[in-house]
């Protein structure tokens, strides 16, 4: 029945004796850090205080995936258009023309931006061939391996307006990168409507990566708002993948990603991390049989004490 349904078991113990003041928030978190945790979801006691807190690294850890599915998607969507267009190297002398281009005057913030990354890029490369590798001498920098290196903003500045117009790459290989349905007609619409989501997205992520609350924003006073935040980013997230192309999405759905992250950021994960949700005594077959059937059809995880020779806590999980 387990492999039928296609779940999976995890050991859980309860941290009951755990010295959370003064060391774990007094002193490895900080009080300054952890109020914001306090002022939105309300905790009754320091354990579910850190509840919160660890489940915030938990929902982090589950969109990351997806967040670098899109992240790694666009790179490639842009790159592999662009190089079949101008070749290889595409970003660099004056093959990436622009629309403001004046002779003997600076580049626009956003052309700049991306000769700057490409370069930070490529020095990114040659560094880590002389230190992992051991190469010694000239190095020549390899198209792949540059591109690897580029900083997700690298592709918000491609996506701007300077790069739009007749002659340019946009709107001539706009298809070609955001494969998906578009939002409009208008290629210029299209165009700001994916460098917004990637602008979002962006963001959001560097608050992931810098350990900060991912529900964290501007008028997000209470649990309710926390959660509806993160569900927003998902959406973007998901928007952003099937503009560039269906298939991408579908990879991440038929491999539970999306499913994933959509769980984690619920009110029973969070009561599950703060250590208040039941444990259901499972003392036969049936009884498991009704569990794994409810965890799938509430796309939950649930917890199950079941006694082999002695009470072990075990986790029921949905695969996807």
């Amino acid at each position: 029945m387990l492999e039928q349904a296609e779940h999976r078991f995890h050991i859980v113990k309860m941290p009951k004796t755990l010295q959370y003041r003064p060391t774990l928030i007094d002193e490895l978190i900080t009080n300054e850090r952890i109020t914001s945790y306090q002022n939105v979801f309300q905790p009754t006691n320091d354990i579910e205080l850190m509840g919160v807190y660890l489940w915030n690294a938990h929902v982090s850890g589950a969109i990351y995936p997806i967040i670098g599915a899109a992240e790694i998607t666009l790179r490639n969507a842009i790159d592999r258009a662009l190089r079949a267009h101008l070749g290889n190297f595409w970003w660099s002398g004056t093959r990436l023309r622009y629309r403001t281009f004046v002779r003997g005057a600076p580049p626009p913030w956003p052309v700049d931006a991306v000769r700057k990354n490409f370069a930070k890029a490529t020095t990114k490369f040659i560094s880590e061939q002389r230190h992992r590798y051991g190469v010694t001498g000239h190095i020549t920098p390899h198209h792949h391996g540059v591109v690897a290196k580029t900083e997700f903003s690298t592709w918000e500045f491609m996506l701007d307006h300077e790069f739009m117009g007749n002659g340019l790459i946009w709107p001539s290989r706009l298809g070609t990168v955001f494969a998906g349905t578009w939002p409009s007609t208008q290629a210029s619409h299209v165009l700001t409507h994916a460098s917004d989501l990637v602008s979002t997205i962006r963001d959001f992520r560097n608050r992931l990566f810098h350990h900060e609350p991912a529900w964290k924003r501007f008028g997000v006073l209470t649990e309710a708002d926390a959660l509806q935040h993160l569900q927003e980013k998902i959406n973007k997230i998901e928007n952003l993948v099937a503009l560039i192309h269906p298939e991408n999405l579908k990879l991440l759905d038929r491999n539970g990603l999306l499913n994933t992250a959509r769980r984690a950021c619920t009110s029973h994960e969070i009561r599950r991390f703060q250590h208040l949700t039941t444990t259901h005594k499972v003392n036969s077959l049936n009884k498991l049989r009704d569990l794994v059937e409810r965890c799938g059809a509430d796309n939950s995880v649930l917890a199950a004490k079941l006694y082999l020779g002695r009470p072990r806590v075990f986790l029921i999980s949905p695969r996807s």
